[in-house]
């Protein structure tokens, strides 16, 4: 039997080698059942013998610690740009640029290789000692984001490196697959969010996330193509130096062509054009570079490009159609969104027959009318757009697109008069009872972080509302086993059922929420501004939902707001009162003096009943106290239970027999009782969510942030910075097993595959 250490070594090799044949060469050599067994004995190891965890583990890829923000790095080697060709200025624009070059380096017979242009996000790694150490963004050049923990989630960058010299730099593009960035479009519309522009502004969004664990779900890949810093000399051509970074284990282009004039590199440019469609991920055009390593410093360098390589940019490919009508569709946060329909056509290996107008402002700019000839073009490669109109062929009689008079002032969805949103230029359904939103308060209703309603997706829910069997989220705890087993989730045309065993998943969700605690269910309402902390926080100062409903604590939160801007701005020395006459400047003294009285009150009264806490100021006063919650989340909440929909599901939880407790937990003998307890890493054996709510559960509580007011924080692997501040702060430190073992019960499962959730 082999000792931990060495069982653990060979079971990182062996999953290096299937990242590596999976994600860089496309050759898998085993199945995904093999791989996680791999992956799941590994990390039990790992999790019986913390101290040889290192964050170069497999197990590591799946997202650590979530960052209060992006460190600054310095790159070794400034990361350049590259100078553009285009395409419309053809092959005597790419010989003009070929000349120049040969002009600086006379008598030299020079080589070009021509690479794919991947259009994603630069990124340089750093390697020191065969390790990965740091990835950067190319940020300004001089200093990109320091983004090392996003990247390590990407399976197709090794960890570490055989054979490598002491430090190496490899710089390339982090990008989307064009299957991948449909899926989370698809996703993200279903959830009620505007989708990602392009392959591009998706992968840098998700490579921007604070937190890893969140980037590790998408399934983001890299090309590599270039050196930055490297304490051993380098391969002595782009082709050698490419080939070698495959040795060691790097994706690489795969396309490449070694040219040796101008007529060459058109050719392969040409060439490159006809198949890039078949990659799989968006290119936005051609790299040529000097083949020869050693002639690149003797060409030089401009203050922003190398003299010695081009991007040559494609034409995007358009096609002529004409606009059929326009549509306009709900989003299901309440966005109308007017979409062109198209006579179709067949552009970039698809037939298109709609393309997003984005918005009424959008509409206006271009002047696009109902009948118009129009070029459209796929923005990004991807999503169709319409570029301009040809006028030329515009009818007379068209006239110009009033959205107002096209939806004849109402939602398509439901007939409820739309606002303007002018912040985003949208006009937007406010109508709770609009079927689009009846959809998204569903999904939300049934999410993890509010009831954990197993099996009601954005799937199901769209079916649930659309075939009228769902109208209220309350409705989901009156349907039978026999009704939701049979619904229908496709169409009627092709029929798709439910089935009962996913009905009954969803049944026994809504039994255990019947039973959830007041947080949850505030949470799960979905009111404006109250989101899940706010919700806890909201849990824990009262006992019912009528509590909450009629709150003096938030009226007293509000009407303290209230105070604090009549002290602003009834001050006779305030800006705005300046010009007031000594009478009116007197009054207003008066009337002054009663605000900040009236502040007092409520601040005293807010701080005797626990729901605020003096300032911190040396010269604070009780007008200054700090609340438990905000007064745009209690007016909110205040509003929504006043409102119509409030008293309705405030009558019908009635009718359920629903009635969620909360309040603070009664003190027990458990060592969190009373304590706030911070949560860093990534926990091997229980989600954070699950966490969380045992410690709220015992009477704890549950902070973002280390203080000298913290009494635990528990790190699993991957802590960063809360460690640290634990560490000043000496605060004591606690592993996920001995958190367990405080709590004195199992935890519970949530893991699946080997992958936090």
């Amino acid at each position: 039997m082999p000792l931990p250490h060495d069982r653990i070594a060979q079971l990182r090799l062996e999953l290096e080698e299937h990242d590596r044949r999976y994600y860089v060469e496309a050759r898998p050599t085993i199945g995904d059942a093999e791989y996680d067994a791999l992956f799941r004995e590994l990390r039990e190891l790992e999790a019986a013998h913390p101290a040889l965890i290192t964050p170069d583990s497999p197990t590591q890829r799946v997202g650590g610690k979530a960052t209060d923000g992006f460190a600054q790095v310095r790159h070794a080697v400034p990361m350049l740009s590259l100078d553009n060709l285009f395409a419309k200025d053809g092959l005597d624009g790419l010989r003009k640029w070929i000349i120049s070059v040969e002009k600086l380096l006379p008598g030299e017979p020079l080589e070009w290789l021509v690479e794919p242009k991947v259009d994603g996000l630069a990124v340089s790694l750093r390697y020191e000692d065969g390790r990965f150490v740091t990835g950067a963004t190319r940020g300004d050049g001089e200093m990109g984001d320091d983004i090392t923990d996003n990247l390590r989630t990407i399976r197709a960058i090794p960890l570490h490196l055989k054979d490598a010299p002491a430090v190496l730099e490899v710089r390339g593009e982090v990008y989307l697959p064009i299957a991948a960035f449909r899926k989370i479009c698809d996703d993200m519309r279903a959830a009620g969010d505007e989708p990602f522009a392009n392959p591009r502004n998706a992968a840098a969004g998700s490579l921007k996330q604070l937190d890893p664990a969140t980037v590790a779900k998408r399934p983001l890949a890299i090309i590599l193509y270039s050196p930055g810093e490297c304490s051993s000399d380098l391969p002595p051509t782009q082709a050698a130096f490419l080939a070698w970074m495959a040795a060691l284990g790097f994706p690489v282009p795969r396309f490449q062509r070694v040219c040796r004039s101008a007529e060459e590199v058109f050719a392969a440019i040409q060439e490159l054009d006809g198949v890039r469609d078949s990659f799989g991920f968006e290119t936005d055009g051609a790299v040529i570079k000097l083949n020869q390593v050693a002639l690149r410093d003797r060409a030089g360098y401009t203050a922003r490009f190398p003299r010695w390589a081009k991007a040559w940019k494609y034409l995007s490919e358009q096609a002529e159609t004409r606009i059929r009508a326009i549509t306009v569709q709900v989003g299901r946060t309440g966005n109308l969104t007017p979409v062109a329909e198209l006579e179709p056509v067949f552009l970039r290996g698809s037939t298109i027959s709609r393309a997003t107008l984005h918005n009424e402002d959008e509409i206006r700019r271009k002047d696009i009318r109902i009948g118009d000839a129009v070029i459209i073009e796929k923005a990004g490669e991807v999503i169709p757009a319409v570029v301009r109109v040809v006028l030329e062929k515009r009818d007379a009689l068209a006239a110009p697109f009033d959205f107002l008079q096209h939806i004849e002032n109402k939602c398509p969805a439901c007939g409820h008069a739309p606002r303007r949103d002018p912040e985003f230029a949208a006009w937007v359904c406010e109508n709770p009872a609009c079927p689009a939103q009846k959809t998204r308060r569903l999904e939300y209703f049934a999410k993890r972080g509010a009831l954990d309603i197993e099996g009601l997706g954005s799937t199901v829910a769209d079916a649930l509302v659309e075939r009228g069997i769902v109208d209220d989220p309350l409705d989901l705890f009156t349907l039978r086993l026999t009704t939701l087993g049979a619904l229908n989730l496709g169409t009627d045309e092709e029929p798709r059922t439910f089935g009962e065993k996913n009905a009954a998943k969803v049944l026994e969700g809504c039994q255990r929420a019947r039973t959830m605690p007041l947080a949850r269910w505030l949470h799960a309402l979905a009111i404006t501004d109250v989101g899940e902390e706010t919700a806890h926080d909201l849990g824990k100062y009262h006992d019912t939902l009528e509590a909450v409903a009629t709150s003096p604590l938030l009226r007293d939160v509000v009407a303290l707001d209230k105070a604090r801007a009549d002290i602003a701005t009834l001050s006779p020395r305030a800006q705005i009162n300046k010009d007031k006459t000594a009478m009116e400047k007197t009054q207003l003294a008066t009337r002054h003096a009663e605000a900040i009285a009236r502040a007092e009150e409520l601040g005293a009264r807010l701080i005797a009943s626990g729901f605020a806490a003096p300032s911190k100021k040396a010269d604070g006063t009780a007008a200054d106290a700090v609340v438990v919650v905000g007064p745009s989340a209690a007016a909110a909440a205040l509003a929504w239970f006043a409102s119509p929909l409030g008293q309705r599901t405030m009558a019908r939880l009635a009718e359920l027999g629903i009635a969620p407790r909360g309040g603070t937990p009664a003190a027990s003998d458990s060592p969190f009782s009373g304590k706030t307890v911070v949560l860093t890493g990534t926990l091997e054996l229980m989600s954070r969510n699950a966490a969380q709510e045992r410690i709220r559960a015992v009477g704890g509580n549950v902070a973002s942030s280390v203080s000298k007011k913290t009494h635990y924080v528990v790190a699993g692997p991957g802590a960063g910075s809360k460690l640290e501040d634990a560490q000043k702060h000496g605060v004591p430190v606690l592993t996920e097993a001995e958190f367990l073992a405080m709590l004195g019960s199992p935890p519970l499962p949530q893991k699946e595959d080997g992958l936090l959730l």
